[in-house]
Order: C-alpha cells, then structure tokens, then sequence
C-alpha cells in the first residue's frame, strides 16, 4: 500500500468523525430547543418579528392551561414573558401567586424588591408590594421572607424597630442567622441594650450549634460592665472554636493579655493569637505581628512582623493597614517613609479612628504630603467626633478648640 492510499484512508476517516460531530450537535440543539426554550441562545440577529412569533409559538404550550387556572402553567407562561413583555410577565406571576404557588410569589417580591431595568418595558422597585408579597410567604413560615421584610424596613423605611419585630419572628421560626442577630442587637445597640435578652438568643442559637452564637455569648460574659463572668467567657469562647469560629481564639489571647485568665502568660496569649492566624484570621495575623514588635510572648523580631502585615494590609483589613501605616511613620522595622505610612492610613482611616488622627498629623506637619492645616484640622475634627482623644488633644492644642466627650468616656 503506497503513502498516496494511507493519506487517503487517514483523512477520510477524520472527514467522516467530524461529520459525525455536526450531526449529534445538531440533533441535540433540536431536541433541547424543541423541548422549550433554551435562555442561553441568542436571538439577536433573529429579526424582531421572528422573535415575536417564537415567544408566541412557545407560549400557546402554556396558555390555554394557565387562563383555566393551572398555576405552574402561569408560572411558566410568566418566564416567557420575563424580558419581552414584562406586563405579561407580572399578570401572570400575580395569577400564579395568588393561588399559592412559592416560586412565582417569591419571584415576584424580588422582581418588586430590586426592580428590573432590563425587562420591556423597565419595572420599577416597589418596596410596599414587596412586603405584601414577601408577607405572604412569612405567613407560611418563610423565614427568608421574614428577613427580606426586615431588611426593607430597616434600609428603605428606617424603621429599626419594625425591622426587629421581623427579624425576632424568623428568629421564633427557627432562623439560627436571626437568633444571632437579636443577640447581637440586645448586646452591642445602646437604646435597647438588654444582658437578659441577649444571653436568651445566644444561648438558643448554640443549642442549635452557631459557632458565632457562642463566640458572642463569650463578648457578652467577657465584656458586659455589670455581669462579667471571665470563666464562663472563656469556657463559652473555647465552645466557639470548637464549633469553627476561629475568631474567637483571638478573643482567648486578649483574655490572657489582659489578665482574665488566671495563671496564664504572655507565651499563651501569642499561642492562641498564632492558632487564629493559621486558621486565617486577619485579626490574628495582626495580634501575631504586634507580639513580635513588642516582643510579648515571643521573641521580638520586627521584620517578621512587617511581613505578616503585608498579606492582611493588601486584602484591606483596617488594623492590619494601621499597624503598618505606623511601622512606617516610625521606622519600626522598616526604613521611616511618611509616603507609604499616609497610603496605610488613608486605607483604613474610616474604621480607625487613631489613622485619621494620625493624617492630621501628616497634614499639620507635612509628613509625605504637602502641608495643609485646613485638612489636618478637618480629619482631626472628625476623630474627635469619633471620640478619639489624640485627635480632640491636637485640636486643642494646635487650634484651641475643645471638644466635649459623654460622661461614660
């Protein structure tokens, strides 16, 4: 057999594999557009008429069922029309929903919630909708709809306590997220700030396994004013790691550092900083890195501790971006340059209020930018309404402006 003949048998096989190819990917386009309608094609260069004619041609499946009353054909019906014609779209959403069909009622509160600027014509948000809708789901004990409610009132009405009121109903229907919400409201919000109610919450939440639940039940032991209990805090925080909330190792090595647990030292306080740190707490990786710099609990190395700043700074985590901002103000570890040290406290000057004092100090000065008093007092007015009193001092003393702080600081 001459090459010529092997040649020829070589390409006439592939020749008929590829066409084999086109054939199957052929048969399966039709099997899958003929058996609805496909959303990933593209009917873009179909031609508005024959466009028109395919929504139609699909929705007669489904109309004749949906006008008898037949809710999943509504509901299908309703898909059709999502982004063709969206007054179709939400008749037959509502006709759907009202015979008590989830997915179409759900459906319809996000569309009400969020609004859709790409459907023909445009639907507008319509938040007092959304609750009714939302609201009819909740009545069958949907604690997402409870939440969404919540939600609405809280950022579109402002209504912080009728946000609560849904926020405790999906937290009476079993929400764990929402038991740990109301813990966290009745501990942390001042106007309403109740230990008992907090306590409550948290502690339905961790007989249902929340790792959060547990490390909140710590902070309320570990740092309530008037009922402190630094064995159950600990015991509590010690519960949350082993339910996965790593944070909560950090929340045991202040607890060591300042001296509420007994018989403990330094080197304990870094070890549990350490085991935070490996399990990816940012917080940890800089309680790890302040260690070192000051050496406690570990030998002091600073330039270790530069480097473990570096990866928490650049993800944007604020006391990670302090720590070193002020590295830099101060040559700790580093070479002194006041250009990177404002770049690391322009990052994080909106959680902390000490880099905002500290860029007043730039600014006051000229350290790395051009000197601009205006500014400097500016930034330090600012922290000192955050109630910094670095700032509220520098006021004082560089603008004789004095500024009044509550009694409980």
């Amino acid at each position: 057999m001459d090459i010529n003949t092997v040649m020829f048998m070589i390409f006439g096989a592939i020749g008929l594999f590829v066409a084999a190819g086109v054939i199957v990917f052929i048969v399966i386009t039709v099997v899958k557009t003929s058996s609805g309608i496909n959303k990933n094609v593209s009917y873009g260069n179909v031609g508005a008429d024959s466009t028109d004619k395919f929504y139609e041609q699909h929705a007669k499946k489904y109309l004749k069922a949906a006008e008898e009353g037949d809710a999943d054909a509504q509901f299908e019906l309703a898909e059709i029309y999502e982004f063709h014609e969206s007054d179709k779209y939400l008749y037959w959403l509502e006709k759907a929903s009202l015979q008590g069909h989830e997915e179409a009622t759900r459906e319809l509160a996000e569309t009400y919630d969020y609004g859709n600027d790409s459907a023909e014509p445009p639907i507008e948000e319509d938040r007092q909708k959304a609750v009714e809708l939302y609201t009819r789901l909740a009545d069958k004990g949907d604690t997402d709809a409870m939440k969404k409610i919540s939600l609405i009132y809280a950022v579109n009405y402002d209504d912080n306590e009728k946000a609560r009121e849904w926020v405790q109903k999906a937290a009476e229907a079993g929400d764990i997220e929402s038991m740990e919400e109301l813990g966290n409201d009745y501990r942390l919000i001042g106007d309403i700030a109740d230990f008992d109610k907090s306590e409550y919450w948290y502690k339905k939440a961790c007989d249902l396994g929340s790792g959060a639940a547990m490390k909140g039940l710590g902070d309320l032991y570990c740092y309530d004013e008037n009922r402190h209990d630094y064995i159950q805090a600990e015991n509590w925080y010690k519960k949350a790691v082993a339910a996965e909330n790593y944070f909560a190792y950090v929340r045991l090595g202040d607890m060591v550092k300042d001296g509420k647990i007994p018989q403990s030292d330094a080197s304990a306080a870094y070890t549990y900083y350490k085991k935070a740190a490996e399990k990816g707490e940012n917080l940890g990786k800089v309680k790890v890195a302040e260690c070192l710099l000051e050496g406690y609990g570990v030998e002091q190395d600073c330039n270790k501790a530069i480097a473990i700043l570096q990866e928490p700074a650049e993800d944007g985590h604020p006391a990670a971006n302090y720590r070193l901002g002020m590295c830099y103000f101060e040559g700790t570890g580093v070479a002194q340059d006041y250009k990177k040290a404002v770049g690391h406290f322009t990052k994080c000057s909106k959680f902390e209020d000490e880099a905002l004092n500290k860029l007043g100090e730039c600014y006051y000065f000229g350290y790395g930018v051009k000197v601009d008093k205006d500014k400097a007092h500016d930034l330090w007015h600012e922290a000192a309404e955050r109630e910094c009193k670095d700032a509220a001092e520098n006021l004082k003393i560089y603008f004789y402006e004095t500024v009044e702080f509550c009694d409980s600081h």
